[in-house]
């Protein structure tokens, strides 16, 4: 309870606040924290938390407010009485229930008659409920200490009470005088009312005075006292920004001390609260900002202050109007600077973008404040306005910087050709998307990261779905167009075809990188972009300039080889400058393709082939064109000794450095993606679109590769009577003289050769002479075995066995030369072969001959001259064949049957000496004969199972008058008939035997080795017969 207390003019006056009290630092007279009430003392946090009549009947609450005077006589210095308070001058808070420490945020104004007499009032009670003593002795469970009990009798007593009776908890007593003019915000002590009570506590006071003029009006409306307010603060506003000597934004809003002395004066006389003098100064200082731009943190600031005090006063109607309306005219115009943010706003200058940080965070800010919610409750969402407003604005000046480029081109094309026209739109629109791209780019480092951080704004979305919908609409068509108009038109220059078709691909490329700035956007957007597809304005005038790229190749490298020279160094091999200028060529249009990472890979499968074909078809004219200058110069028809030539070398190594650079032809054209993409959209015969790729590639790396070898081939021919005097030295060496040694002056001349290949040589190309040499040394080795010079030595195979092992090892050079396989080649082991059966006996050649013709009969699988059917086993050292029945015998009679038998005999004859051959009975007429005849042979079961053991089985046609006619043969393993294979002689073992049946088999090779070996032993009968024999049976093959 508190009121105003007339003061004793004849007595002391009263002191100043309690010297205990803690004071705090004086704050604005409308500091934050209240609230204006009306005069009853409504509660701040419920207004209608306690009922008022309740208060009222508390009469005794009177008694402390009476005039006073001291007794003189009393010890104590007990106050008297005098008089009454008058009950207006009388106001109560409401009442805070079970606690110690109250808060009640209330206000209360007072009349005051006398300014430095009168003394503020305040009396502090604890209000006690009417309450039974059964109700107070219910509660003795929740008694705890000796203090608790102590409370639990005080509310026995205080329920046992006639009268309605509240505690004093202490008062206080505030001399008006001492407020100053900026109020008093001040902790004050309780104090008692005798000696003898004992108070403790304190209380917070917020203390202000203010002047008033009697209008008849309520005493809260001070409308017109804003109104001045508002006056004053723009005087004083336009008054600072008419000294200042910068710019208005540079300006930092501060007043100086004797405006705001009057501004204060003219608030406490108008009773003006903190939320309303907030009010006043941001409508103040915005209004001015939209005639001279302020700096925003000023504004930011005056936000900041409104929203703190917000929560504690309220305003009027008509106030929240006033307010609503600067509101809403500040957003217009703060969102007419977003739209024009690029021009007003540059972020190349740091304090620029400091403002329109600010800027931001004032809208952000305005946005969540209480203040802008309760007085525009309809207003639209400041974010969506914000994005609306960057759409527009990017819409007008995306307008205003195509129509300045437009008119440049229309301008500099003024009275030129139609291609001179079409160029410079080429060229407009070009620059247009460059500035488009650096708009953007600069959006993204600059402007998105604050629009985000203020008002959580993607800029980038909103700029770049708004820019990316006008080049589809404005620039698509007019690209698309111009595009297709593209011909092969032959009048024109290969200098205005170069410079139109460069500035198609400068628009497609600047297209290109506006188009991947969407990787910034989600997946979900870049999805629906309507500039997804712009590459496709492009493909017509893709089509058209690769076919003029085809005709421009082969132009350039015709001009490259007609002007070639050699390049040559201390450390590289021999080679032209036209096989740099032809792959330079191809590198061309391969990173015109890398820089045109055409997106849909399905419809670049079909420019890829085109570009390989660009580049096979001139790799096969370049090389064209290097045969043709060798043929020219006499190269193949030169029948002179070997030396190293630079034609030949640089020829090989500017084919092979073409090759090569078609070896990275698919990897450098990405070809892969294309291909699985391909081969995904076609189910049926996924592979031929890869095949044919691959195909192209493969087809002119060979074609290459042979050129060269051709060109190559030249070194053995060259080489070869060098090599034949040399080998004929190692061949008839005499037999005292070791092979290393005779082999010398072979390894030495070889080795001047390849010493001067590998200087002048591509590793590549120096491997493929070293394989030409090898061939060449090999059939020049072949041909000292076969020829008749004159009667070898006994260890003339040998010396050339070994000379062979020699010359592997000089051609392989420990790893350094050709490889172990590519030496042992096919013509390898043909030599090999040679030598090894020239240096095998008469009888071993004779068994391997037979052991191949075996090998022979297991792989053959044809039956053209006949099946005939055996049965063979072995049993109690009997060997036991049955030649049951032979099918498609081959006719041999004029009457087109055929007499057959069959001769069986045992091999090799060495082993089975003792066994004589045996036939079948003669069948005439037939192609089928049916012998079933059984032969048995007495051998043992270590002979059957002796190396190379074996039957053969000769079919002959029966003749009276001459000699028999071979048929075919057949040959039957040993090793492999039941009671050798399976280690039992017992013949209860062989119940159920199967047919086999042999293929019958003719010798077809009529130049096999081991025959014309053994035809070249005129010494040795047994060779000659064998050799014979077998002749005849070639001689008789069909």
């Amino acid at each position: 309870m508190l009121g105003i207390q007339p003061g004793n003019p004849g007595g002391p006056p009263p002191g100043p606040p309690s010297p205990q009290m803690v004071r705090e630092t004086p704050l604005s007279p409308r500091a934050p924290a209240s609230r204006a009430l009306s005069d009853s003392g409504s509660d701040l946090e419920s207004p209608k938390h306690e009922n008022q009549e309740k208060l009222r009947k508390h009469h005794s609450f009177k008694l402390s407010f009476k005039r006073r005077d001291t007794i003189s006589g009393r010890k104590e210095g007990r106050e008297s009485l005098l008089c009454a308070v008058p009950a207006k001058f009388i106001r109560a808070t409401s009442v805070r229930p079970q606690t110690l420490n109250p808060k009640w945020n209330e206000k209360f104004r007072f009349n005051i008659d006398d300014l430095s007499t009168d003394i503020l009032h305040l009396d502090i009670w604890d209000h006690d409920d009417e309450s039974s003593v059964l109700d107070a002795v219910s509660h003795l469970n929740e008694v705890r200490g000796v203090k608790g009990l102590g409370r639990f009798f005080k509310q026995i007593a205080q329920s046992a009470r006639s009268g309605s009776q509240d505690d004093f908890l202490g008062c206080v007593n505030v001399a008006l005088q001492g407020i100053p003019s900026t109020g008093l915000d001040c902790w004050y002590k309780l104090e008692a009312r005798t000696q003898r009570s004992n108070i403790q506590g304190r209380i917070r006071l917020k203390l202000w005075l203010t002047t008033k003029e009697d209008r008849g009006t309520s005493e809260e409306d001070n409308w017109s006292e804003i109104h001045q307010q508002e006056q004053l603060h723009s005087v004083f506003i336009g008054y600072e920004l008419s000294k200042h000597r910068g710019k208005s934004w540079e300006w930092s809003g501060d007043l100086p001390q004797v405006a705001l002395t009057i501004i204060h004066q003219h608030a406490i006389q108008g009773d003006v609260t903190d939320l309303q003098l907030s009010l006043v100064k941001w409508v103040a200082y915005s209004k001015i900002n939209q005639e001279k731009f302020l700096d925003p943190k000023i504004l930011y600031k005056l936000l900041q202050d409104m929203d703190q005090i917000w929560s504690t006063e309220t305003l009027s109607k008509e106030e929240e109007e006033y307010l609503a309306e600067s509101f809403t005219s500040f957003v217009e115009y703060s969102l007419y600077l977003v739209r024009r943010h690029r021009i007003l706003f540059p972020p190349q200058q740091r304090a620029t973008m400091t403002r329109f940080d600010y800027l931001l965070r004032c809208l952000g800010l305005l946005a969540n404040m209480k203040a802008f919610r309760k007085c525009c409750p309809f207003h639209k969402e400041i974010r969506g306005e914000i994005i609306l407003a960057l759409k527009k604005g990017t819409a007008e000046w995306y307008e205003q910087v195509q129509a300045k480029s437009l008119r440049h081109a229309e301008n500099s094309s003024y009275n030129h050709p139609d291609s001179d026209r079409i160029d410079q739109t080429l060229q407009a629109l070009t620059h247009l998307v460059t500035i488009l791209l650096i708009d953007v780019q600069t959006g993204i480092q600059a402007f998105n990261p604050v629009f985000e951080h203020t008002n959580n704004v993607h800029y980038f979305n909103a700029v770049y779905k708004q820019l990316e919908k006008m080049i589809n609409n404005d620039m698509g068509p007019k690209v698309a167009q111009i595009c297709a108009s593209l011909t092969t038109d032959e009048s024109q220059t290969a200098a205005q075809n170069i410079q139109f078709g460069t500035s198609v691909f400068e628009l497609y490329l600047a297209l290109q990188e506006f188009v991947s700035l969407k990787e910034n956007l989600n997946i979900s957007d870049q999805k629906v972009l309507t500039i997804n597809n712009y590459y496709e304005w492009f493909e017509p005038a893709l089509e058209q300039w690769l076919n003029v790229a085809k005709i421009k190749a082969l132009y350039r490298i015709k001009a490259a080889f007609e002007l070639s020279r050699m390049v040559t160094g201390e450390r590289i091999v021999r080679h032209s400058t036209s096989a740099i200028d032809a792959t330079a060529c191809f590198y061309q249009i391969q990173e015109f393709w890398r820089q045109l990472a055409w997106p849909n890979l399905l419809t670049a499968y079909n420019f890829v082939m085109t570009i390989i074909d660009i580049i096979t078809s001139s790799s096969l004219y370049y090389s064209d064109l290097v045969q043709q200058k060798l043929q020219d110069s006499g190269y193949y028809e030169d029948l002179g000794g070997f030396k190293v030539s630079d034609d030949m070398c640089i020829s090989v190594n500017d084919l092979e450095y073409v090759r090569r650079f078609l070896n990275m032809v698919a990897t450098s054209l990405s070809v892969e993606p294309i291909l699985d993409a391909v081969e995904a959209a076609n189910c049926e015969n996924p592979s031929q679109w890869r095949d044919a790729l691959y195909g192209v590639l493969e087809e002119t790396r060979l074609t290459l590769e042979a050129r060269a070898m051709q060109i190559m081939s030249r070194m053995g021919v060259k080489m070869r009577p060098s090599l034949k005097k040399v080998m004929f030295h190692l061949a008839w060496s005499p037999d005292s003289l070791p092979t290393s040694e005779a082999i010398s002056p072979l390894l030495e001349l070889l080795d001047g050769y390849l010493v001067s290949l590998n200087a002048a040589l591509l590793p590549r190309n120096f491997e493929r002479s070293l394989a030409d040499i090898w061939d060449t040394v090999l059939m020049e080795l072949g041909n000292q075995i076969d020829s008749n010079s004159g009667e070898k030595v006994s260890g003339f195979y040998d010396r050339l066995y070994e000379a062979l092992e020699i010359l592997v090892d000089f051609f392989h050079a420990e790893e350094k030369g050709l490889s172990i396989d590519t030496l042992k080649s096919v013509t390898y082991w043909q030599i090999e072969q040679r030598l090894s059966y020239h240096r095998t006996d008469t009888e071993k050649l004779i068994l391997l001959f037979y052991q191949q013709r075996l090998i022979d009969q297991m792989n053959t699988e044809t039956s053209e001259y006949g099946v005939l059917s055996v049965r063979a086993y072995f049993n109690h050292d009997s060997l036991c064949v049955e030649v049951l029945n032979a099918r498609d015998v081959i006719p041999l009679d004029p009457n087109g049957f055929s007499d057959p038998f069959v001769i069986i005999e045992l091999l090799p004859r060495k082993v089975f000496s003792h066994c004589g051959k045996q036939q079948t009975n003669v069948h005439k007429k037939t192609l089928n004969p049916m012998f079933d005849e059984c032969f048995e042979f007495s051998v043992t079961l270590e002979q059957c199972r002796s190396e190379g053991a074996m039957i053969l089985f000769t079919v002959m046609d029966h003749d009276v008058l001459t000699s028999n006619d071979f048929a075919g043969e057949a040959f039957l393993s040993l090793q492999t008939i039941p009671g050798v294979a399976d280690n039992s002689s017992s013949v209860d073992n062989f119940h159920g035997l199967k047919t086999q049946d042999l293929n019958l088999m003719h010798q077809k090779n009529k130049n096999h080795p081991i025959l014309q070996i053994l035809e070249t032993r005129t010494w040795d009968r047994v060779a000659q017969e064998f050799a014979k024999k077998q002749k005849l049976r070639f001689a008789m093959s069909i």
